[in-house]
């Protein structure tokens, strides 16, 4: 059995604002993913449908193209490949260009369905159909019909409709806005893990390969970071991103001197941001309640949220991160060596890059040290701190044997998680006593803090 596969890429792609068979998607444009794909899927013959006076497609693509005049509707498409199809072709696949990252063992699936009792097949997720369709060559010639569109010749053929299930969410996606091309670029880079799986793997990574993050990385990291959630739409955060040796050298040293910060491509200084707010309103006749602590709270919790977004990005795309709060050591060093405005502190840093360690999760406090119903409950505070330093303590054992220790040095398996927050944060905590002045370099940095 002949088969041909029909991919409609004639439309202008004006919502997109660009030509959809020629998007990036991985090193790759989208109609060459498609041609791919097809062919994988066992069509001998390919025919790419555009309009004329398009683009020219990338050299070497393994396709026919039949040209149309602009402006037509997919049918008109579908009618001028029908035209081209060789004679023996018993079965086509229609694949829109628009579903560029549905695989090929979709479109053998469907194919494969195609006989005396099916003549149309379909794939479904999550209870929806979508494309690309499979049809029989006796079948998809109701398209030469006068008016005639896809759905007509599908809902023609009755119960000889098939409808197979998919795992694939990109049978339902079409790539019609910026942000659809965005989502399609970040699962082709994404890990295999869905968004809370990956929360749960989360470990901080303190070592890196050497290889840089491509600027589109990075800008696509970004971008969906500040997504997050924002207290009253104030948007009231920026990222500094410094991959300079010599600059990440110099916020190294502003910050423990962490030796991660050294050997990570970025360096990341995540800030809350108040510049932008104090502008809008000297634009407007007024000036920003700066003094105030609410304002702060919101500019500093901004910040976290994007912070935290853009960390579970990048691991979902396959980087390690840490959060360095050392950024917080000498704030007005620090910001000045960023040249941030007034207004504005590194809240945190964040090292990022290929991780080049494998270390011990350490999982987290029990849950129900987190997690409460209805009311507080004091009552199991005791069996959640020696539930919390007998995990602490197994971390220590596994890190030492199977790491020989933490960061270069032994751990202590004696200490819980309780004797430790009461030595950093105790009575006689050197930590506190190191930040005893960062409210006065935050007023400083221009937080009233009152």
């Amino acid at each position: 059995m002949a088969r041909a596969a029909i991919v409609p890429a004639a439309g202008l792609g004006s919502r997109m604002g660009a030509d959809k068979a020629l998007l990036p998607l991985a090193g790759k444009t989208a109609i060459e993913r498609v041609v791919a794909t097809c062919r994988a899927a066992g069509c001998r013959d390919v025919l790419v449908v555009r309009r004329n006076g398009a683009a020219a497609l990338p050299s070497g693509l393994a396709a026919t193209v039949v040209g149309v005049p602009p402006g037509g509707a997919m049918a008109d498409s579908l009618r001028a490949a029908q035209t081209n199809l060789a004679s023996d072709v018993t079965a086509v696949l229609v694949f829109p260009v628009d579903h560029a990252l549905v695989e090929a063992d979709t479109a053998l699936a469907l194919l494969a369905c195609l006989g005396p009792e099916t003549e149309v097949a379909l794939p479904l997720y999550r209870d929806r159909p979508g494309h690309p369709i499979a049809l029989t060559r006796a079948q998809f010639a109701g398209i030469g019909a006068p008016n005639a569109v896809l759905r007509e010749v599908v809902r023609a053929a009755g119960s000889r409709v098939r409808a197979v299930p998919t795992a694939n969410p990109w049978v339902h996606a079409d790539l019609d806005h910026p942000e659809d091309l965005r989502a399609a670029q970040c699962a082709l880079a994404g890990a295999p893990w869905s968004t809370v799986a990956q929360m749960f793997r989360h470990r901080s990574h303190r070592a890196y390969r050497p290889e840089p993050i491509p600027a589109e990385q990075l800008e696509r990291l970004v971008d969906a970071a500040r997504h997050a959630s924002t207290s009253s739409f104030i948007q009231a955060y920026s990222v500094v991103a410094v991959t300079d040796a010599a600059q990440r050298a110099a916020c190294a040293r502003l910050c423990a001197d962490q030796p991660h910060i050294h050997s990570a491509p970025v360096f990341a200084a995540v800030c809350a941001d108040l510049h932008k707010l104090a502008a809008a309103c000297g634009q407007h006749g007024t000036s920003l309640q700066a003094q105030s602590f609410e304002l702060f709270l919101q500019a500093t919790v901004d910040a976290a949220l994007l912070g935290q977004n853009l960390q579970l990005a990048a691991e979902a795309e396959g980087l390690g991160a840490c959060m360095i709060g050392a950024a917080r050591n000498h704030p007005i060093e620090l910001a000045a060596l960023l040249g941030l405005p007034p207004h504005a502190y590194v809240v945190f840093g964040m090292t990022l890059g290929r991780p080049a360690d494998d270390p011990v999760p350490r999982g987290r406090m029990p849950l129900a040290g987190v997690l409460h119903w209805e009311r507080y409950d004091t009552a199991r505070t005791a069996e959640v701190l020696a539930l919390a330093d007998a995990g602490m303590r197994a971390w220590s054992r596994r890190t030492n044997a199977e790491r020989g220790g933490y960061q270069g040095r032994p751990v202590s398996e004696q200490k819980g998680w309780s004797e430790r927050m009461a030595t950093l944060w105790g009575a006689r905590s050197d930590y506190a006593q190191s930040r005893r002045t960062l409210v006065e370099e935050l007023r400083r940095l221009g937080f009233g803090l009152e």
